[in-house]
């Protein structure tokens, strides 16, 4: 026994032995320059191991052994060089050091198919020999540079492992540099710090917003760098997906929806407006919150801006990024799934143009089968099937076309119209092919198919199987939500089920084929409900009942809805990132504030933005860079800003100009009907005393203006 147990050790430390060693394997010219830099051994070993046959560590391939073979020893020898210049009080030793790490990781992560692993084997060895308590304690140096370079560097290496070491050890580290707002170069590596933390747990994403993290961001979301507010808008949108509810209702009481608008609303950078979007949504599919995300305005954003991207060309840009070229993993996109599947569609819209940017990502990498393992194959079908959306469905055709799936053909939405033609195709395209001669031979149309019971199935339709059952009358619930009952539904109850809850949809055929309509739905009993309209789930029914108590209030479309506090007027190609950022300076004070986001060309938009211009009661114009150089010689008026500036003047209302890097015109150079417009003082904005600045604003809209204010502006 003594004897196998000695033979055991020995193999072992054999194996071991090999698995470790630094002469296995050759590594790529790019990652192993900088050793070879520094040292003129690198060559030598790596001609003497290429040779030799290569061993292969079990769960590491080749290529990634291959390029661990000489970075681990270089990695090793600037781990050893940041332990002795912090020991020496070497500043420069130290900064050199933490630039031999940093370009060592980000050399592993651009190595186009096996960069995650061999970064990722990096970054855990950064962790394993004590780099990354070193990075930790550098954040508490007095040296400003070393504070700034190694906080660069632990945003690099923040990979899954790390997070889980900086959760238990690092918080209190990183809490501390939050505190640190008006740094603007701290804010870089900071934000990009707690982009990576936002996704580690909800204990830790709660622990973080307790203790400040995201009132640091939502004050750097204010900003105008781009490099912090796509910290930023990845930080938010991390909290949202895997912060938890509780997360995300602490992110609603600090009103992140509101100050994810200027993020999204953001002309420099679709990165930044992608994840904004994509926290907002998130943020709207949790119905305890969702009114007051729509509220917040941003939500309107998100369809208009999906639709005008290629996820080609997206992911494209995300391939010339370290950060994002790896494309994300299987956790990571199975959270898109509750989008996919929920009820709004400005969350299937993004989460479909998610899975087709991963998909151009996956399929470069030969690795589209991840989708078929979430079972996000299945939502993009039923997409495909039952949603009238187009540009929704026609990022899930896509999706399924790259992905090398059947795309299932669409569904015709009239369902009670049917014939036993379509209900067969259904049956087809949803998996009960084995069915369709049985509902065929028993004339099974539309009108039957919305009525089926689960016995009949069983005892008609030869459905013996109890799951087989369930799983037919999932999908036909799933096609009485979606249906279109326009034809059989004059009064709408469709639509009225939808806002007691989306779900209940699926009740709209059994309600009007029992003869109920808006009229005389307070009058139902709960017996009524579950015999005449077939609604079996006694919780619906007791909803239903409790919705129809209270007094029924006709929807008066006739009605003029009150206008709002103020409206904000901008040049879109100078003035949309303060624009946006006013708005949510006076939404988060209480002002309800007007701002279009497309200027539509139409004449139904045209009239609708006078109209909203007509009735506010403040008038803002944002006068940025050249605001009005086409208003110049437009004796037409078909500039948007000339009209709305006409249209406020017309009217009186509460003019409050701020200016911006803007110089104000010769006014002979503008149109006689909008000259007076130079005569109203104005507020020079400053992005640094933003504060001061919306304060001076408040006292404009109620009536309490500086009259030497605007006149100092213009001497100047």
């Amino acid at each position: 026994m003594l004897l196998s147990l000695t033979l055991f050790l020995w193999r072992l430390y054999r194996r071991l032995s090999t698995m470790f060693s630094s002469e296995r394997l050759t590594v790529p010219e790019y990652v192993s320059r900088l050793q070879r830099g520094r040292s003129g051994s690198g060559s030598g070993s790596g001609s003497g191991s290429a040779c030799e046959p290569k061993a292969v560590s079990p769960g590491i391939t080749a290529d990634v052994q291959a390029a661990l073979a000489h970075s681990i020893p270089a990695l090793r020898c600037a781990i050893t060089r940041l332990k002795t210049s912090k020991e020496t009080s070497d500043a420069d030793e130290t900064r050199a050091a933490i630039a031999q790490l940093f370009q060592l990781v980000e050399e592993a992560w651009v190595l186009p198919a096996a960069g995650r692993q061999v970064a990722e084997e990096i970054c855990n060895r950064i962790r394993l020999d004590g780099g990354l308590d070193l990075l930790l304690q550098l954040q508490q140096t007095p040296a400003v540079e070393i504070t700034y370079e190694s906080a660069k560097l632990l945003e690099q290496i923040l990979i899954s492992e790390n997070r889980d070491y900086m959760a238990r050890m690092g918080l209190g580290v990183v809490l501390n540099l939050t505190r640190h707002q008006e740094d603007a170069q701290l804010a870089r590596s900071v934000s990009g710090i707690l982009e990576h933390m936002f996704k580690h747990s909800e204990e830790t994403s709660v622990h973080l917003i307790s203790n400040g993290a995201l009132d640091a961001l939502l004050f750097w979301c204010r900003g105008t760098d781009p490099t912090v507010l796509r910290h930023c808008a990845v930080a938010l949108a991390n909290c949202a997906m895997y912060g938890g509810h509780r997360s995300q209702r602490l992110m609603i009481e600090r009103q992140a929806a509101e100050w994810l608008f200027p993020l999204a609303f953001s002309k420099e950078d679709e990165l930044i407006r992608f994840y904004a979007c994509l926290a907002v949504t998130v943020l709207a599919a949790n119905k305890e919150i969702e009114k007051e995300v729509v509220k917040s305005g941003t939500l309107e954003l998100v369809e208009p801006f999906i639709a005008s991207l290629d996820p080609d060309d997206f992911a494209r840009s995300l391939l010339d990024s370290s950060d994002c070229m790896q494309g994300k993993t299987a956790a990571d996109l199975q959270h898109l799934l509750p989008l996919l599947d929920g009820t709004r569609v400005e969350g299937k819209c993004i989460a479909a143009f998610y899975l087709c940017v991963e998909t151009s990502i996956k399929s470069r990498q030969r690795n589209t089968k991840i989708f078929q393992e979430i079972g996000a194959v299945q939502s993009l079908k039923r997409i495909v099937m039952y949603s009238s959306n187009g540009t929704v469905c026609a990022l899930a055709k896509r999706a399924l076309s790259m992905m090398g799936e059947e795309v299932p053909k669409d569904i015709l939405p009239c369902v009670p119209n049917w014939k036993t033609c379509e209900v067969r195709t259904w049956l087809q395209q949803v998996g009960f092919s084995a069915y369709c001669d049985r509902f065929q031979e028993l004339q099974v149309d539309g009108d039957l198919l919305l009525n089926i019971t689960d016995q009949e199935l069983s005892t008609d339709l030869g459905m013996t199987a109890g799951l087989t059952r369930k799983r037919f009358l999932r999908d036909l619930r799933v096609l009485k939500t979606y249906a279109n009952y326009s034809t059989c539904d004059p009064n709408n109850m469709a639509d009225w089920l939808v806002t007691l809850d989306p779900r209940f949809r699926q009740y709209t055929y059994g309600l009007v084929q029992s003869g109920v309509d808006r009229n005389i739905v307070q009058s139902l009993t709960d017996q009524q409900l579950q015999h005449d309209c077939h609604i079996d789930n006694g919780v619906h029914r007791a909803r239903i009942l409790s919705a129809n108590r209270g007094p029924f209030k006709p929807c008066h479309t006739d009605a003029q809805p009150a206008g709002p506090d103020v409206f904000i007027s901008y040049r879109r190609t100078t003035g949309s990132q303060l624009a946006s950022l006013l708005k949510v300076h006076l939404q988060v004070r209480g002002y309800s504030v007007f701002i279009d986001v497309e200027k539509l060309e139409s004449g139904k938009f045209e009239d609708k933005l006078i109209q909203s211009v007509q009735r506010a009661r403040n008038f803002i114009l944002v006068l940025s860079a050249n605001a009005l150089d086409k208003c110049m010689g437009d004796t037409a008026m078909k500039d948007w800003v000339h009209k709305e500036i006409v249209t406020a003047l017309t009217c009186k209302k509460n003019i409050v100009p701020v200016t911006d890097q803007f110089m104000w015109p010769d006014p002979t150079s503008l149109p006689e009907d909008m000259r007076t417009i130079l005569n109203f003082n104005g507020i020079k904005w400053s992005h640094e005393y933003q504060e001061a600045t919306i304060e001076k604003i408040l006292r404009f809209l109620k009536g309490q203006q500086d009259q030497t204010d605007g006149k100092e502006q213009k001497k100047k």
